[in-house]
């Protein structure tokens, strides 16, 4: 009897033990699950801030190369493309002067349907925006056909009425009645509010904004565009296309976008707006917009290798 119970308890105390263990191993599992986690967020994190940092270094490089009193050096601004190394790392750096953006507050009816046509919205949608943005930057309450003045924008729920003054920034774009996060995030690389001009600088616009232009398809711009990077890569004179003349003025206004590969597929943006002009720190610019974490096509697909001068 005394050895059964004896043997009832060594049984039952394997059991507690089997038990523990297993526990125990669950528990083991569990944690190094957790560390492989937190390990595993914290690379992530300090992967970013070094992108981060690469791409404001990127910036700062670009500026340094924009303003270079050697003109051998210099860096150009015809919406050209670079690509520099630094500590391992892939970094390209575009760079357009603003007058090669359809700015915002200049254009006419005609070049922002246009605008919009090039994102395939619709008619309806293009027609409706357009006007919307004509009435939010004009300077009277008179509703144009299809847009929107502050009875429209009271019926749609909005808290706001449109300034009826010139845009103050490209983000005011998103408080036009009609405007929505997918159509803006597909604008947002091709308009300004620096170059104060009604037509577009051909000779530093993007494929995008040059198909935007009356009367022209894809063959003639990207033979322009082939003929003006050959000239940027021999130091010839970069001229507007006999297609579009347009406005032969730069604005003195620059935006850079720096991007750095992070790993393969994984890359990290800033973008910077600067101007020409002397700083109250004694230097040849003032920084007029910084955005980290800007979102646009990114400058490592395979169809912008060709476009590198450097």
């Amino acid at each position: 009897m005394i050895d059964r119970q004896i043997s009832t308890n060594k049984g039952f105390a394997l059991i507690v033990v089997l038990w523990v263990l297993t526990l125990l191993a669950i528990m083991a599992s569990s944690f190094a699950l957790t560390i492989q986690r937190e390990t595993a967020i914290i690379s992530g994190v300090k992967e970013k801030a070094e992108a981060s940092a690469l791409a404001e270094a990127g910036i700062n490089y670009a500026i340094l190369m924009l303003f270079s009193s050697d003109e051998d050096l210099q860096w150009q601004a015809f919406n050209s493309l670079y690509e520099v190394n630094y500590t391992g790392k892939r970094v390209r750096i575009q760079i357009s002067d603003e007058s090669g953006l359809i700015d915002i507050n200049g254009a006419d009816k005609e070049q922002l349907q246009a605008l919009f046509d090039s994102i395939n919205i619709g008619e309806a949608d293009s027609d409706s925006l357009s006007d919307a943005m004509l009435d939010w930057r004009d300077a009277n309450d008179e509703q144009l056909l299809n847009g929107a003045e502050k009875d429209q924008y009271a019926d749609a729920g909005l808290k706001y009425e449109p300034r009826n003054k010139p845009f103050a920034s490209v983000e005011e774009l998103q408080m036009v009645l009609g405007m929505n996060p997918d159509i803006y995030q597909q604008l947002q690389g091709m308009i300004s509010i620096y170059s104060h001009a009604s037509k577009v600088n051909p000779a530093t616009a993007s494929r995008a904004v040059l198909l935007t232009l009356p009367d022209v398809d894809e063959e003639m711009v990207d033979q322009y565009l082939q003929q003006r990077i050959e000239n940027e890569r021999n130091g010839e004179d970069i001229t507007a296309p006999e297609w579009y003349r347009g406005s032969a003025r730069g604005s003195g206004v620059y935006q850079i976008v720096a991007e750095v590969m992070i790993d393969k597929g994984v890359t990290q943006q800033t973008m910077a707006v600067i101007k020409k002009a002397q700083s109250g720190h004694g230097l040849p610019f003032q920084t007029l917009k910084w955005v980290k974490d800007y979102q646009q096509a990114s400058l490592f697909l395979p169809e912008n290798d060709m476009w590198i001068i450097n």
